[in-house]
């Protein structure tokens, strides 16, 4: 199993995929940059809201474009195999239909730390060359994003293990995206919108309160951060849905 991992692990770095991963995680960073850097000398001035403090803070509250992209991540690890339980090669020697399962699951999960680490990373160290100017980064600042980080981290892993469970479900790539993209995103925005407070569509008010979506916007400011719901809500359905892939992995013939 850890062989299985290591292999797969290693595939997974030297793809070209994941180093298109890396360049998308440098475009965004200096197009946030850029882009408050545009607003600030061309439109705004130096005011409110136009500060380099400012930009981490807003930052917080765009987690889930990261929580989107995760079906990708579990699609690059899950790599030209996806998923032929009748593969084998020298890493998967005297692995049953679960241990691959849950094999690319913990590669996934690496591969995932990687690139949140190395986008933590490079915000942090672009953003300050960008808006040295302002002085309003402080470690305090810094601390705060760290922490909603982190706090999102069972986020993210919940929907990675959603990711993993729509791959393995469906042996079409094109399928397991759809429907990836269709359960995550599509029904939990529509929901979003009709418990808004224009609609306020009851069913949609409950049901919002059990979405992992809204929860990376809550984690934005401190006050709105629930850690027990975040932590439970995400160990919920990582279970579920871990649980459920594997099934549908073991019983499936293809």
């Amino acid at each position: 199993m850890v062989y299985y991992i290591k292999t797969q692990f290693g595939r997974s770095l030297t793809d070209k995929y994941f180093r298109i991963f890396i360049i998308g995680i440098l475009a965004a960073v200096l197009l946030a940059n850029l882009s408050m850097t545009a607003f600030r000398d061309i439109i705004y001035g130096m005011n409110d809201g136009t500060f380099a403090y400012n930009l981490i803070m807003f930052a917080k509250g765009f987690f889930w474009l990261p929580y989107y992209a995760l079906i990708f991540v579990a699609d690059l690890v899950i790599g030209g195999s996806y998923p032929d339980p009748r593969l084998r090669d020298k890493s998967t020697i005297g692995l049953s239909r679960r241990h691959i399962y849950f094999g690319k699951l913990i590669t996934e999960i690496l591969v995932l730390l990687v690139c949140a680490l190395f986008a933590t990373v490079a915000f942090l160290v672009i953003t300050p060359v960008f808006q040295v100017h302002d002085g309003t980064i402080d470690i305090s600042v810094i601390l705060d994003f760290l922490e909603a980080v982190l706090l999102a981290m069972p986020l993210f892993l919940a929907g990675l293990s959603i990711a993993n469970m729509f791959c393995f479900v469906f042996p079409s790539r094109k399928k397991a995206v759809l429907m990836f993209f269709l359960f995550v995103v599509v029904i939990p925005r529509g929901i979003m919108l009709l418990a808004t407070d224009s609609i306020a569509f009851l069913p949609a008010i409950l049901i919002k309160n059990i979405l992992l979506t809204p929860q990376f916007q809550e984690l934005q400011f401190f006050a709105t951060r629930n850690v027990p719901k975040v932590i439970i809500s995400s160990l919920i359905y990582f279970i579920l849905s871990s649980a459920y892939g594997v099934h549908c992995f073991e019983k499936k013939e293809f």
